[in-house]
Parts: structure tokens; sequence; C-alpha cells
């Protein structure tokens, strides 16, 4: 009998489910508690971990702190699971506790635990089960008026970032809106929504859909599907560098109204993503996004969307924005149009 208690308790065990695991270890009445190097603690809620910084929501201050890891002696983070990467870009899921001694972590996932140096974090995801507060992303706004030219423009631009497990899904556009005498409505858009995701070592997929508006090169919509993949070239805490190709299906509406809308055509994609971070003060972000279409469908047709925006954080959530974008067509919807769109936008935005 007691040979047939046993095996019926490791039985039980072995068929817990992963969700009944996870409940058994997180603690979502305790405080996160955060220690220095120097013994002082600091109690709060963890926000995220992202290049070598910590971000704390603390229990007797009213805005979020940053702390650097090299000066954090151990983390207690057991309220709710984490999504958690090294610089070695291996993933865990688990909360995160006290390690063998100063300067280490604890991961625990269910049975599994792993310990690490903490300087050796290198992404947190908080995987809240509230749909909103998963929510990682940032929204500007800009305005311009010439006298001279009675011309006056809105910007606005937007991304954000939902995470699970596996997947990373995001939203971002632009949006230009003009007002002259001979022109009134949207004069530039792009609005993409993707999936993301990475896999077998540094290797990432993505599934993207888009919705693009430009009058200056005669496109009044172009409505494109893509699916890619590719390497992660450069992956540190200064620099991110991605590229990858694919397929893309794209339909395109001219402002031309004497011409008809196209029928659907095909395309080879290039994409390269590039970040560039810098800490400290001023605390700036530099992003350069390069889509190169080569058409399968067109002879000799090929296109190029380039977007450079700079970051500039002024105080916590407040962010002023320089972007420069520069888009190509070798053969434009409309036989009127441009071959070339370019331009600078100032905008002041807002990240949460």
């Amino acid at each position: 009998m007691k040979k047939i208690s046993v095996l019926l308790l490791f039985a039980g065990c072995c068929m817990l489910t992963p969700a009944a695991l996870y409940a058994q270890i997180i603690k979502p009445d305790v405080t996160d508690v955060i220690e220095f190097m120097d013994g002082e603690k600091i109690i709060g809620k963890v926000k995220k971990i992202q290049r070598g910084v910590l971000t704390l929501d603390p229990d007797k201050l009213e805005d979020n702190v940053t702390i650097k890891l090299r000066n954090i002696k151990s983390i207690t983070a057991r309220r709710k699971l984490y999504l958690i990467e090294s610089i070695a870009n291996k993933k865990y899921y688990g909360i995160l506790e006290p390690g063998r001694g100063a300067g280490w972590v604890k991961i625990i996932e269910g049975h599994d635990t792993t310990e690490l140096f903490i300087e050796d974090l290198d992404n947190i995801e908080n995987l809240d089960e509230n749909f909103l507060k998963r929510l990682d992303g940032s929204a500007s706004l800009g305005f311009s008026y010439s006298r001279s030219s009675n011309i006056g423009r809105i910007n606005e631009s937007h991304n954000m970032t939902y995470s699970t497990r596996k997947w990373l899904f995001l939203t971002s556009g632009d949006l230009m809106y003009t007002l002259d005498n001979e022109f009134k409505g949207i004069e530039k858009a792009d609005l993409a929504v993707q999936a993301y995701i990475e896999f077998w070592k540094k290797w990432f997929a993505l599934s993207s859909a888009q919705f693009q508006r430009s009058t200056e090169l005669g496109l009044s919509a172009r409505l494109q599907l893509a699916e890619g993949a590719g390497p992660i070239l450069i992956k540190n805490r200064r620099n991110d560098l991605r590229v990858a190709t694919g397929i893309s299906i794209q339909r395109e509406y001219s402002t031309d109204s004497t011409k008809s809308s196209n029928s659907y055509s095909t395309e080879i994609p290039l994409f390269a993503n590039y970040y560039l971070y810098k800490l400290g003060t001023p605390e700036l972000t530099l992003q350069a996004t390069n889509s190169l279409f080569f058409s399968l469908s067109q002879g000799g047709r090929w296109r190029m969307d380039q977007n450079i925006t700079l970051y500039w954080k002024i105080v916590t959530h407040l962010n002023l924005n320089v972007q420069f974008y520069f888009d190509f067509d070798s053969k434009p919807a409309s036989a009127t149009a441009q071959k070339t769109d370019f331009g600078t936008v100032f905008s002041i935005g807002y990240s949460w």
C-alpha cells in the first residue's frame, strides 16, 4: 500500500498542468523588493527591464524609478509571471527570487530553476492578465504652419506592442493631414499591424498587414500583406539590427480618377530595421527602418520606404521626436505623379 501511495502521489504531480504549477509559485499579494549593493531596499512593482535598467513603480513615490542592474544586489518579484530574456538570447517564463549571492537572481519556472547574473538580464516583459496593462507604446502629435504659403499640416504617429509568451504583436502608423487652398485631407498615411516571433537562436519571422497613402506619389491607397523571415544580425544593449525577406501581395488605387485600380500584384520585399540606444542624460533612441520592394508583376519597378526617427526623452513619459522620411517609386500608380517624396516632422510624444 505504501508503494502504491507513493506511485499515486508521483503520478498526481506529473499530471499537474503548467497553469497549476505556475499558480503555486506566484504570490500576487507580496510586494516586489529590490535590494541595493549597500543593503538598502526599495519596495514596489517591477515594471520591466530593458537595456541594463530596471523600472520600478515604488509604493512610497508617485512616479516610476529606474535602477541600473549593476547596482542591484537581489531581486524578488513573485506577484506575477514574467517573460524573461537573457543577453544570451535564452527565454524563460517565471518569477524572480534572490540567487546564490550578491548580484545573482534565481528564475523559477514551475519545477525548473535557473540562476543568472543580474547584469545578464536583457529584457523582462510583464505578462499581466489585464490586457491593457500588457500594452506598451507611444503616441506623438505635431503641427506646422507657413503663413507665406498658407499651408498647415497636422502630423500624428504611434506605435504599440502587446507581448505573449512566444509572439509579439505590433501596430504602428504615421499620418499627415494637410490644410491649404488647394487640398484638405490626408496627404500621407502609413498604418501597419504585425505579428512577430523569434525562433532557433537568432532568427525571426513576421506577418504584416499594411495600408499606405501618398498623394505626392499618386497613390490613393495601397493594401499590402507580407510574410518574411530573417536573421538578427546584432542584438545588444546599444544596438539592434535585423533583416528579412519573403513575399508580399498588394493592390493599389491611383489618385488619377481616369485610371482604373490595378489588379493584385506580388513583390519580393527586403526589410532592414536598426535601433541605436543611448542611456543616461540625455536619453536618446534612434530608429531606422528601410523597406525595399522589387515587383514580380511589373518589370523594372521597385519601391523604397525609409523612415529615420530620433526620440529624445525630456522627462518621464514625454519625448521630443524628429522624423525624416523618404519614399521612392520607379513607376508610380499615377503617370503624372512624382517618383520621390521626402520630409521632416517635429512632434511631441507621450510614452507608457
